[in-house]
């Protein structure tokens, strides 16, 4: 919704009353995806930030930002100094552009991780944030989509055509739609009456009429999910509004990503709940399964007394014996053939006093087990509806020191980078210091960097949960850890990460040297994010 069509047009109308006649200062980049912007509005310099990222796609303003010392660079200085005369969206896609007096700078909103800022003069692209070589000198052309008319094809759903043709609803505002006409999304454009596709046409052109003329901006939620929209919808609660649609955007950013790391953590705090409660379950089925047997210590303490009445007690080599009991019940009993039949009696009287114990114990630790059994399913209920990340950390041990670190759990160790609330990355000072911080400080669980090919320092990542590391926080521990290397003046540094639990030292290695089971790679420019302190 952030990079619907709609929206655009309401951010390019924001930008162009913030940006018309100001003067572009200074524009650079220390990130892949992302430039900044300092423009001088009225005798005041504001800072923004352009976002084309695969998981951004936004344009906000910052109060406070500082350009890193190093890893940043100056982009599209061919416009620096200029006057911006408008800002517009293009009418056939997701592109705001900048109008300078001759140049232009073309924003490109895509998803997909396609997006990119360009700099074009008289249609030829001079500029680009990314893929810099590839662009030069190609001519700035919007590509042509092949969208049907609203009706026409008869065998797709509904909110398909209404999400994908002309009339470029996309999927929330095409449900929206279908709630108002009382339809099922699902139904196919051929099973409708004439009637209905003229509702169904007339409230998707209302719908849009609302959508351009709004003024007011809202943050809406459904259980975990946060979404920003400029009408209300159907089955979403609004849990803000704004006037400033910038401000609105940059809110259900944060949002988003609060409830992703809120997901993360509630995935992996109910997953240990869950171990610890199928523990607890099999222990408790054990000792009730025990318990049915209940009988045990009596029967071999009666076996035990059956074999001293037996004639010949030392006599040995059987490996059982069939006795009748005082009432006529036969019994085998089995026997160790190298004991005598009192040895073998004195060994059940012991089995039965174990067996008495044992059941005593149980007794005594079942209420305890049943206890924390019905604790644990209510830490479970508790986390699945835990509506913030300090709620969810009260409910289980998944949550601890391992996802959640402290500044520095190394005591001074080791250079310590703060990558944000969550992720802290831990780089060794040399060969020695390396093995330590791999070998003994990291957990099995953490994530372990080390740039490819070069000397260097090893990193390891604390607070990833799950599989996979989200991309902003590898590019940054990857960044650190190819500056802490011999190619830290490189261009791009290629870098490997694995989890700690495939890194292994072979006996007899030098000093720092791992062999690793598996690795991953990623292509980053060596520095020191700014979001990064040490």
């Amino acid at each position: 919704m952030i990079r619907h069509q709609f929206t655009l047009e309401h951010v390019a109308n924001a930008l162009s009353l913030r940006w018309k006649g100001a003067q572009l200062v200074e524009a650079w980049s220390q990130e892949k995806y992302v430039a900044t912007f300092v423009f001088l509005l009225d005798n005041e310099l504001r800072t923004f930030v352009l976002d084309v990222s695969p998981d951004g796609g936004t344009i906000t303003e910052r109060t406070s930002m500082r350009r890193a010392r190093n890893n940043a660079m100056d982009v599209l200085s061919a416009v620096v100094g200029e006057i911006v005369v408008m800002v517009t969206k293009h009418p056939d896609d997701r592109i705001i552009t900048i109008w300078f007096k001759t140049r232009h700078v073309h924003i490109e909103l895509f998803s997909s991780g396609r997006g990119n800022i360009v700099l074009a003069e008289d249609g030829v692209i001079v500029d680009a944030l990314r893929d810099r070589l590839a662009r030069l000198n190609t001519p700035f052309a919007v590509k042509e989509f092949d969208t049907e008319e609203p009706l026409v094809l008869l065998d797709i759903t509904l909110s398909r055509m209404l999400a994908t043709s002309t009339q470029q609803l996309g999927p929330y505002y095409a449900h929206e739609v279908c709630s108002r006409c009382s339809l099922d999304a699902d139904a196919l454009v051929g099973t409708l009456t004439q009637q209905q596709q003229q509702r169904v046409l007339g409230e998707a052109h209302k719908l849009r009429t609302e959508c351009q003329v709004s003024s007011t901006y809202l943050l809406l939620r459904k259980d975990d999910d946060v979404l920003f929209s400029l009408i209300p919808l159907h089955g979403w609660e609004t849990a803000d509004s704004f006037s400033d649609i910038l401000e609105a955007i940059r809110v259900t950013i944060s949002e988003r990503r609060k409830n992703q790391v809120l997901k993360e953590r509630r995935r992996a705090t109910l997953k240990s709940l869950e171990v610890d409660l199928r523990k607890v379950e099999r222990s408790i089925e054990g000792m009730t399964s025990d318990a049915a047997r209940e009988g045990r210590s009596e029967r071999y303490r009666h076996w035990a007394d059956l074999l001293l009445s037996q004639p010949n007690g030392n006599r040995t080599g059987l490996t059982s014996i069939a006795i009748d009991d005082e009432n006529g019940t036969p019994h085998v009993i089995q026997l160790n053939e190298h004991r005598s039949i009192i040895e073998n009696a004195k060994n059940y009287y012991d089995k039965a006093r174990s067996s008495a114990t044992a059941s005593r114990s149980r007794e005594e630790r079942l209420p305890g087990l049943r206890a924390k059994r019905d604790a644990l399913i209510a830490s479970i209920e508790r986390a699945k509806q835990a509506p913030s990340l300090s709620e969810l950390q009260k409910q289980g041990p998944a949550v601890t020191s391992e996802t959640l670190p402290t500044r520095d759990e190394s005591n001074g160790k080791f250079r310590v980078f703060v990558i944000d609330d969550v992720h802290t990355l831990y780089v060794g000072k040399n060969a020695a210091n390396n093995d330590e911080l791999t070998m003994r400080f990291a957990k099995q669980n953490d994530w372990w960097f080390h740039a490819r090919g070069s000397a260097g320092s090893h990193a390891v990542l604390r607070g990833v949960v799950g599989d996979k590391i989200q991309k902003p926080i590898l590019e940054k521990a990857a960044a650190i850890t190819a500056y802490y290397s011999q190619a830290r003046n490189a261009s791009y540094v290629s870098v490997v990460y694995t989890q700690r639990k495939y890194v292994r030292k072979p006996k007899g290695a030098n000093v720092g040297a791992v062999v690793l089971e598996r690795e991953q790679t990623v292509m980053v420019k060596p520095g020191i994010p700014t979001t990064a302190g040490s």
